[in-house]
């Protein structure tokens, strides 16, 4: 979006790169309700050919003309081929100049653009060659992350499911921490025997406790360890036990991470510690993380009360949990356990091949669940929970670390995001410009210009306040960390 840095064109459209670069636009001849760029009793100047056809229309004083007077009458559509014309008054005389259906305007020496005569106009198209213009917007940004995702794809490894043997071990994780190495293979959970990751993935899920015995081999030789602190991630609630430095806590019920609406709403920060949470009138005190994972197992949604001590201060805050079901339609388990592992892997062509249709499916239904929750009554999400460019720039941020390859996986998935959300049924969206293609479609008759038009601007000036609220509170997120 605005000013043109460099614009070059080819055959009669003119593309250009701009210096804001937050999306891309279209404008096509014959959009609006008028493209006539002049109006009556204005100043033009036109340059004429031998036949006394106007060629240029002149509407800047630096653009040398060839006549120069007050335009009182014009026609520069020509509906069913009839002729065009500008009518001026060149000192008190009034004379009509034919214009030739390629005109152009010239605004300075260098731009220039052609005029829109009803055969080139956008509304004079077939409904299906408008359908395809409209929609190839959206459809480009759905290319565009298959694409991306293929790429993405060609990084990404087929993990091996039927075997327990860890591939990779992550920095500071527990598994790290009690000296689990790559090439160990996992063989009990808590009692439980560990066959392949499958089982591994099963047992992690069912756990209640921030701390688990685990059994593996190595070289023949079993070892097992009793006290392995796992991280442990609320995802409803925005906790984590696990610091900014690696340090998992687990006795005592301190914050290592405070995210999300704890962060946001609830004002909590790292290094918080717990003392009891509130719900439904029911005072439940936290003495350490076990009893914190138990208490948002038996409540998974609702308003809690948090009070902790920060320092040497007793305080408390409210704010609503995101509940277990609303996590669940977006992918996400409600409490996390982690070890820090990764199962082994290879590369798998039919795997990667595939993977950009699986991620892209998997990306569009994030969307549409994300949709659908704003407006269930059942759940406490609305559009404050919303990010735009701000929130997403922060995102970008924390993907950033992450490497090459997630910001392209991330790329993919914002331009799914805008494909679809431009394809809502809502005017000033391609969505909506379709549904009053379909409209025409079923009618027969297109609708009034003057009313689609004013439909469009109203709600474009709603979406702008949106966007101005949904900024708002990524500001508020930003100051509150």
């Amino acid at each position: 979006m605005g000013p043109a840095i460099y614009q070059k064109r080819k055959g009669e459209t003119i593309y250009s790169i701009r210096s804001i670069p937050i999306g891309g636009f279209v404008s096509m001849a014959g959009e609006s309700i008028n493209d006539a760029l002049i109006k009556k009793e204005q100043v033009i100047g036109i340059k004429v050919n031998s036949q006394g056809q106007a060629y240029q229309i002149i509407l800047s004083d630096t653009v040398q003309s060839d006549i120069i007077g007050i335009v009182k009458r014009f026609d520069l559509y020509g509906k069913d081929f009839n002729p065009l014309f500008i009518e001026l008054d060149v000192d008190g005389t009034s004379t009509v100049y034919p214009v030739l259906r390629d005109a152009i305007y010239r605004f300075s020496e260098k731009k220039e653009m052609w005029i829109t005569p009803s055969e080139k106009s956008f509304e004079n198209k077939t409904l299906w060659q408008r359908f395809l213009v409209i929609f190839a917007g959206p459809m480009m940004n759905f290319i565009l992350a298959l694409v991306l995702f293929l790429f993405v794809g060609f990084f990404i490894f087929k993990p091996n499911l039927d075997s327990s043997v860890v591939d990779q071990v992550s920095p500071n994780s527990p598994a790290e921490n009690f000296g689990l190495l790559p090439g160990d293979e996992i063989t009990m959970i808590n009692g439980i025997e560990i066959d392949d990751w499958n089982d591994l993935s099963r047992v992690m899920r069912s756990l209640n406790s921030v701390a688990l015995s685990l059994s593996y081999t190595r070289e023949g030789v079993q070892y097992t360890e009793n006290d392995v602190k796992v991280i442990t991630i609320i995802q409803m609630a925005g906790f984590a036990n696990i610091g900014a430095d690696g340090n998992i806590y687990s006795d005592q019920p301190i914050l290592g991470q405070a995210f999300g609406r704890a962060s946001s709403d609830g004002g909590l920060q790292a290094l918080d510690r717990i003392t009891a949470i509130k719900i439904n009138g029911v005072l439940h005190p936290i003495n350490n993380w076990d009893q914190m994972i138990e208490f948002f197992q038996e409540n998974n949604k609702g308003e809690i009360t948090v009070r902790y001590q920060r320092g040497s201060d007793n305080l408390e805050t409210t704010y609503e949990l995101i509940s277990e079901r609303a996590l669940g339609k977006l992918g996400y388990q409600a409490i996390v356990f982690q070890l820090g592992i990764t199962p082994t892997s290879g590369f798998n062509l039919g795997y990667t091949l595939l993977y950009p249709f699986k991620a892209f499916y998997g990306n569009m239904m994030q969307v549409f669940n994300t949709l659908g929750l704003l407006f269930d009554p059942q759940e406490n999400l609305g559009i404050g929970d919303l990010s735009g460019p701000i929130g997403i720039f922060s995102l970008v941020s924390s993907t950033t670390s992450q490497g090459f390859i997630a910001i392209l996986g991330f790329t993919a998935f914002l331009s799914i995001n805008i494909g679809l959300l431009n394809l809502l049924p809502i005017p000033a969206l391609d969505g909506g410009r379709l549904v009053f293609l379909g409209i025409e479609a079923v009618t027969r008759k297109p609708l009034n210009r003057k009313v689609e038009n004013t439909i469009n601007n109203v709600m474009f000036f709603l979406l702008l306040g949106l966007f101005v609220f949904v900024t708002y509170n990524d500001i508020l997120r930003l100051i509150r960390g």
